[in-house]
């Protein structure tokens, strides 16, 4: 006969197992912004950014765990959170719940699922037994996450088992990378080649164009870059001081911003991103803030300063904004990712 210290005993290890095998409690999302809002500009001015909150890591999200993972814990404590280290780009499914985060000196890509309450930390390069080195620039194509990793001088492509390394022919330091869905053309931007490599989705080069210089379609360590309508691309020209646009064979269209510290100047422009409206917003890593500007270059808003509370940034490198005009900032050295929204205006 079960005795009731026997039946409680039961009770209470099966508890533990429900609470120890996802969240306890309802999980709340990264994304909640504070009350009260914190705004860019501030009151009284009309709010055109609002802050949503950020994510460090596994701890983000609220993940589920095995039966087996739960004995584990019960049985040795539970595991450290996997935490960034220096996040330097993120990318956003077209779904807007997939996450992926490159970080460099982790050696990996954090990959959140946000509907799901999902976290996976990626390192092998599918069966070849090749790993991750020094991720720099991250983006989707439709189910695969491709990698930019500066030390392989290559891309990684993951999707799996079939995951590949592709440009290591042609690529000296790969540093910015998107998808250009209009044209099916990923773009790498290559600091050392001074140049942009347009790559199809099997992999092939079949586009360069950029030489060293100052010159309009010319480049001086070019960074992060990002593909917007027509499809139009921004490529942050970090030692020429500038974001130049271009068109997807690399016919330059225009620029914004010059050397200085003015509002609308960039100092050193690293992550780049179009907004759902067609503007641009860059990151500078030696101003630490985030700036939006038209197409034509007229400064639209300048957010953040240097600091470690909401909207300050250190460091910070990549950028991405979402269809749900949603902006996130790789804030590098406070080794998180911020999370913003536009407002309507």
């Amino acid at each position: 006969m079960t005795t009731p210290r026997q039946c409680a005993a039961v009770l209470g290890i099966g508890a533990l197992l429900f609470a120890a095998a996802g969240c306890s409690q309802a999980p709340v999302s990264p994304l909640t912004p504070p009350s009260p809002s914190v705004v860019w500009p501030k009151p009284p001015d009309t709010a055109r950014v609002r802050y949503l909150g950020c994510l460090v890591g596994s701890q983000s999200v609220c993940a589920k765990k095995s039966w087996s993972e739960t004995w584990d814990e019960l049985l040795h404590g539970p595991k450290p959170p996997e935490v960034f280290v220096t996040p330097h780009a993120v990318a956003v499914h077209s779904d807007g719940q997939r996450v992926a985060v490159a970080d460099t000196n982790g050696a990996c890509v954090h990959f959140f699922d946000l509907h799901d309450n999902r976290y996976e930390r990626l390192t092998a390069i599918g069966r070849s037994g090749s790993r991750l080195q020094c991720p720099v620039g991250v983006a989707w194509v439709g189910a695969a996450i491709w990698v930019a990793d500066a030390k392989a001088r290559a891309v990684a492509v993951l999707e799996g088992p079939a995951a590949r390394w592709i440009g290591n022919d042609v690529l000296e330091r790969p540093a910015g990378i998107a998808f250009c869905p209009e044209n099916g053309l990923c773009y790498v931007s290559d600091s050392s080649g001074h140049a942009i490599l347009a790559f199809d989705i099997q992999g092939t080069c079949v586009l360069r164009f950029g030489t060293r210089g100052s010159g309009p379609g010319q480049f001086n360590g070019p960074s992060h870059i990002a593909c917007g309508p027509g499809p139009t691309l921004a490529v942050a020209d970090s030692l020429n001081f500038r974001l130049q646009r271009l068109g997807p064979d690399g016919a330059f269209i225009g620029q914004i911003g010059r050397k200085g510290d003015a509002a609308g100047d960039l100092s050193l422009p690293k992550g780049v991103a179009f907004d759902p409206q067609g503007n641009i917003w860059v990151v500078d890593a030696h101003f630490e803030n985030l700036q939006g500007f038209t197409p034509e270059g007229q400064l639209l808003l300048s957010v953040g300063r240097e600091g470690q509370g909401m909207g300050e940034f250190s460091l910070p490198a990549g950028l991405t904004i979402d269809a749900r005009g949603r902006i996130w900032v790789a804030d590098t050295y406070n080794r998180r990712v911020q999370v913003f929204e536009l407002l309507p205006s």
